[in-house]
């Protein structure tokens, strides 16, 4: 017996033999090969298509068999006041826009914070400086469907794409923000994100609780996560094999259990809000409940009834190399 066989039979001892035997058998048939040329054969097409058609919808499918394991944290999320860390306009409403809803529905305080100034979005139709207030419109509009008053909207402005090259300098002004705000709580992305900018955000954030010894409650959404997960091993089909295909995503579904905000009754306004970032989402699709992506796996989420968060560094075990983490144990290290 293979062990990829062996371990799933462990994994999934409590299920049945109807789910199980099928993906036994397909570990069997891939168990060794090349597992990217093999799924290339069977559904051919481009990449994109391959993803679009497979990655999206089993995802998605991994995701509802996680959040079967979750822990509902609704009515604790719903009275902190919170400070929401952004790495761009739009980040504040795909990551956390059901948490601030609910919160601001019980009067709690919410912070927006815009950590980049959105230059460099794509596809790219406006002048870089142009470009910069257009998203800080969009982004003020959404945080208003989500009853956020403009004045608690903060932007950082440091240059889109860049984050990573300047994290002591952001979290110097985190640390500003939370010593004058004092938040009960912190909302900010996975450490795993996989997109430099977030995981550039997320380490300046976890740079500013240090500084300032911030004893609140600090959570993870997340945004980019769910277009690696849960095969986290960075993109592409590079270093896909039996083990990574079936194995380690059981190995995700134990590891931890997600933090469950109930986002039933709040979806339709999440995407009216979504469709205020017009530049970054068609003006027609996210409004819809029928919404066409920009990216499948960035917006799959706002069909769940739940929104999903981690305990701050639950994850770190996943996260992508990246030159400010050459002191502790990341992705490929494992």
């Amino acid at each position: 017996m293979s062990v990829a066989v062996a371990t799933v039979s462990a994994a999934t001892a409590s299920i049945s033999d109807r789910v199980r035997w099928p993906v036994f058998a397909a570990i069997r048939e891939v168990d060794g090969m090349n597992v990217a040329k093999v799924v290339r054969r069977v559904i051919p097409g481009d990449p994109e298509t391959v993803r679009d058609r497979v990655m999206v919808p089993a995802r998605s499918l991994w995701r509802r068999a996680w959040t079967r394991r979750g822990i509902d944290i609704t009515s604790s999320m719903t009275t902190r006041s919170c400070l929401v860390v952004a790495p761009h306009p739009d980040d504040e409403t795909l990551g956390c826009a059901v948490a601030i809803m609910r919160k601001r529905a019980a009067g709690t305080p919410v912070t927006v914070v815009i950590v980049s100034d959105g230059s460099r979005a794509e596809p790219v139709t406006l002048p870089p400086a142009e470009l910069i207030e257009v998203r800080k419109a969009e982004t003020r509009r959404a945080c208003t469907l989500l009853d956020v008053d403009e004045s608690d909207v903060r932007f950082l402005g440091f240059p889109d794409a860049e984050l990573s090259d300047r994290i002591d300098a952001i979290a110097a002004r985190l640390t500003e923000l939370i010593e004058t705000l004092a938040p009960e709580q912190i909302l900010a992305p996975t450490s795993c994100e996989g997109h430099p900018d977030h995981d550039a955000t997320n380490e300046a954030v976890r740079r500013a609780v240090a500084t300032t010894g911030y004893r609140g409650q600090v959570l993870e959404y997340t945004v980019w996560f769910w277009t690696h997960w849960p095969w986290t091993l960075g993109y592409g089909t590079a270093g896909w094999s039996a083990e990574r295909l079936f194995v380690q995503p059981v190995r995700r579904l134990r590891e931890r259990r997600p933090l469950l905000v109930d986002a039933r009754g709040f979806r339709a306004r999440q995407r009216r809000a979504l469709a205020e970032h017009a530049t970054q989402v068609g003006e027609d699709d996210a409004a819809s409940d029928a919404a066409t992506p920009v990216t499948g796996s960035l917006l799959a989420t706002l069909g769940s009834p739940y929104e999903v968060y981690v305990a701050a560094g639950a994850l770190r075990h996943l996260d992508f190399e990246r030159p400010w983490r050459a002191g502790h144990q990341v992705r490929g290290s494992r």
